[in-house]
């Protein structure tokens, strides 16, 4: 019995350290962190790193003549009534964003201050300074890619 439970053990043992450490490179996670500009230059947002998550404000937006400064924009279509005195600059429109390891941040959340939806996230890095956010409802299939280049 004794040894059966030693084997058990050396086992067990044996398993575990046979399996490769995940290292996690903060070098290639910290890629995303800094300031984009959308693909059609109407926003700008800032990416950063909060307790081991990505989340990124809105830092700039172009604002038509007739509308307020950009300033004065906020929250109004908030489903939140709590929420809907907030200011558009500095809003936080993506939230939790988690790296994997393949250049893809996800699990996290997109705001949408135009229509006051949430929508699930995943944010890829094509190149160096080209990322992709994709915003969808249930499942990736059915999102909508937003592009943006970084900028200093």
């Amino acid at each position: 019995m004794k040894t059966l439970l030693f084997i058990s053990f050396l086992l067990i043992n044996v398993q575990n350290y046979s399996k490769p450490l995940r290292i996690v490179d903060n070098s290639a996670s910290d890629k995303i962190i800094g300031k984009w500009l959308s693909e059609e230059h109407d926003l700008k947002v800032e990416m950063y790193k909060k307790n081991n998550f990505y989340f990124g404000k809105v830092i700039w937006f172009a604002c038509i003549p007739e509308t307020p400064n950009m300033e004065d924009f906020k929250d109004t279509e908030n489903p939140n009534p709590k929420l809907r005195s907030r200011k558009w600059l500095g809003l936080e429109v993506v939230e939790n964003l988690i790296y994997n390891g393949k250049s893809t941040w996800e699990n996290g959340t997109i705001y949408d201050p135009n229509s006051g939806r949430t929508y699930s996230a995943v944010v890829r890095l094509k190149d160096p300074n080209t990322l992709i956010v994709r915003g969808y409802w249930g499942i990736e299939l059915f999102g909508k890619n937003l592009e943006f280049h970084r900028v200093n």
